[in-house]
C-alpha cells in the first residue's frame, strides 16, 4: 500500500535525481570565438566614440584582436557575434569602461570553456589586451585601476 508519506518522497527524490547527471556541453570553439571577435568589435566601436589619439590606438587594437580571433575560425563559422546594440548616447567613457568589462566577461567564460589550447592563449591574450584597457579608463574616469581583480566587479 502506498502512503501519501511514501509518495511524496518518491516525488521528491524523483526531482532531485532529474538535476543530476552529466553537465551540458560547452559550445563548440567555433560559437566562442566568433562571440569573443564580436565582443572585440563592439568594443572597437565603443573605442572609436572616444574620439582622439587614444580612441584611435583603443579601437585599432581592438579591430586587430578581433581579426586575429576570426583568423582562428579559418573562415569557414560565419560573421563575429555581436552583442546586443549599445546605446550609442551619453558620455562616452564610461559606456567604452562599460563596453570592456562586458567584453571582458566573454573572453573570460570563451577561456574557461575552449578546448583547443592555442583558441585558450589567443582569447586569454585579448582578455589581457582589455584588462589594460579597462585600467587605463579607470584612470582616467577618476576610478581606482586596480580596484578589482576580476572583470564583473567581484573583489578578489
Amino acid at each position: 500500500m502506498i502512503t501519501r508519506r511514501r509518495a511524496l518522497a518518491a516525488a521528491g527524490a524523483g526531482v532531485l535525481l532529474g538535476g543530476c547527471g552529466a553537465p551540458d556541453e560547452p559550445p563548440p570553439d567555433a560559437t566562442l570565438l566568433r562571440e569573443s571577435a564580436g565582443a572585440e568589435r563592439d568594443l572597437a566601436d565603443a573605442y572609436q566614440r572616444l574620439g582622439g589619439e587614444l580612441g584611435d590606438a583603443l579601437s585599432a587594437r581592438a579591430r586587430r584582436n578581433a581579426e586575429r580571433l576570426q583568423g582562428l575560425l579559418g573562415g569557414k563559422d560565419g560573421a563575429p557575434t555581436r552583442l546586443s546594440a549599445q546605446p550609442v548616447g551619453g558620455d562616452p567613457e564610461p559606456r567604452a569602461l562599460d563596453a570592456t568589462r562586458r567584453a571582458m566577461r566573454v573572453h573570460v567564460r570563451a577561456v574557461g570553456l575552449l578546448r583547443t589550447s592555442a583558441h585558450r592563449v589567443a582569447v586569454a591574450d585579448v582578455l589581457t589586451d582589455d584588462a589594460q584597457h579597462d585600467a587605463v579608463l579607470s584612470a582616467r574616469l577618476g576610478g581606482d585601476a586596480l580596484a578589482s581583480a576580476f572583470p564583473d566587479g567581484r573583489e578578489a
